[in-house]
């Protein structure tokens, strides 16, 4: 699209003059003398860059600049003069203009302060391209489940990004916490702010104070210069706190101030920032059971844990897996390279049949190594990592049960998945399945409700060994937030 330029000066010779300037640069320029025929052309066509002269029969720049602003906020102005002026200058850049010029000015110095202006507006353009991008990816709507209960997080996520309280996301490694932090920034009033995510298991103590709160030149050896610390970087925005189960005694102590006073002080410095963040924190343990053992401060806990929300493992909501597997397909690119759409039955029996110890992440390892080992536009059981033609895959085959789990835990995962393979290996079928497991159909159909185990998630009719179960053109159907 070129770049439409308006001129408007009370010298119809200064008009001429940069309208051949600009003419000869490529740009489409217009000029008038007139600020009413300014703002008439001005609602006609789109202008990326209006040059004001503070001097217009009828009224005066820095009002036609304010009522330029105010009308088409999206418009760049640059103000001219003949009357050089420390105050005009300080009062057009506090009306919304993007640069000050005076007469007599050389050609360059235009030319210098059009580009600058225009490519500031080119980078603000492609920022609010990429986040609105980051908005599209991280939407809501693109979380898809067939659970009830990931239904109801998913509202619970929406509710939440309308609002700044903070939030604690629980769950095991790879459940999708992180994404769900950032979906809830993304989508929220903060998403024109920066989301700042730090590992807090990645950095010990010392290093992990410098990481947050940032340094002043001479603070340590090393320090060479100022350092803007995370805390600082995401005022306007969102902090999101993984692992914060890792966080020393000492420095939970200091967070909690910067939580509760919302204020820091970076090393080696005597002035407190103000800062202005949301704050979400995430974790793989029991935070409870580290305070009852004096690893977690009971303050600090209730600080972050004021709305929390548990991500379930993938091995309660197995349904899910083919949307997962569908949603991985389409959105991976060495999947799209490599033309793969497809997942077979026999293929996809596997990898509902496993356990995902590593969840949602274990699954797109799986599935990107098995993309590797594919020839053809499907993959097959004997794609999946471990694989071969008669023992099957040597990963959903073991279950992935966790034996550093209680037994009665791991007693009722293995009830869960034995249940699971036999209702697949009967399509649902209550009586064959309860048949083949020694029990009435009345205990089975107990069984499957207190692990949320529906039979219409097994019917699979017509479905031959090694046909594909799906493709990414046509998903099968589900439910989605």
């Amino acid at each position: 699209m070129e770049t439409r330029i308006l001129i408007i000066d009370d010298d119809p010779f200064i008009c001429r003059q940069l309208e051949d300037l600009y003419r000869a640069q490529g740009y489409l320029v217009e000029s008038t003398t007139e600020a009413p025929t300014a703002l008439s052309m001005l609602g006609q066509h789109d202008y990326s860059l209006v040059l004001v002269d503070l001097k217009i029969p009828g009224t005066d720049g820095l009002n036609l600049t304010r009522e330029i602003r105010d009308r088409w906020p999206d418009i760049d102005v640059i103000m001219i003069t003949g009357y050089a002026s420390i105050k005009g200058a300080v009062e057009a850049i506090k009306l919304g203009a993007s640069d000050y010029i005076t007469k007599p000015f050389q050609n360059e110095e235009i030319l210098l302060a059009t580009e600058k202006v225009l490519e500031k507006r080119r980078l603000l353009d492609e920022i609010q391209y990429l986040r609105g991008q980051l908005a599209d990816r991280y939407s809501f709507a693109n979380m898809v489940s067939r659970n009830p209960r990931m239904h109801d997080i998913f509202s619970q996520l929406d509710a939440l990004a309308q609002n700044d309280a903070t939030v604690l996301l629980t769950g095991e490694s790879g459940t999708g916490k992180e994404l769900c932090a950032r979906a809830i920034h993304f989508q929220g009033k903060r998403k024109a702010g920066k989301f700042v995510p730090i590992n807090c298991a990645a950095f010990p103590d010392t290093l992990l104070e410098s990481e947050l709160f940032g340094y002043e030149r001479g603070a340590f050896t090393g320090a060479v210069h100022d350092r803007m610390g995370k805390i600082e970087l995401s005022s306007g925005g969102t902090l999101f706190l993984d692992e914060i189960e890792s966080i020393s005694l000492n420095m939970q102590l200091k967070l909690l101030r910067v939580l509760e006073e919302r204020e820091i002080e970076r090393l080696g410095g005597n002035r407190r920032v103000k800062v202005n963040m949301r704050v979400i924190a995430a974790t793989n343990v029991d935070l409870e059971s580290l305070i009852a053992g004096g690893q977690m401060r009971e303050d600090f806990y209730y600080r972050v844990n004021v709305v929390p929300i548990r991500i379930p493992p993938l091995r309660d909501r197995i349904e899910d897996v083919p949307l997962l597997v569908a949603e991985f397909l389409r959105n991976s690119a060495l999947a799209q390279e490599r033309a793969i759409n497809r997942v077979s039955n026999r293929a996809l029996q596997q990898l509902m049949g496993y356990s995902w110890a590593g969840n949602v992440r274990e699954l797109g390892n799986v599935l990107e190594r098995s993309i590797l080992r594919t020839s053809g536009p499907m993959i097959r059981e004997i794609d999946l990592p471990g694989s071969d033609a008669k023992k099957g895959p040597d990963g959903p085959s073991r279950r992935g049960f966790d034996y550093e789990v209680p037994l009665k835990e791991f007693l009722r995962r293995a009830e869960k998945d034995y249940l699971g393979h036999v209702l697949r290996k009967y399509r649902g079928g209550i009586n064959s399945s309860a048949k083949h497991a020694l029990v009435d159909a009345a205990t089975l159909h107990r069984k499957m409700k207190s692990y949320g185990l529906r039979r219409e998630e097994f019917r699979m009719r017509g479905a031959k060994a090694d046909t594909p179960i799906f493709q990414m053109a046509s998903p099968p159907h589900s439910t989605q937030h």
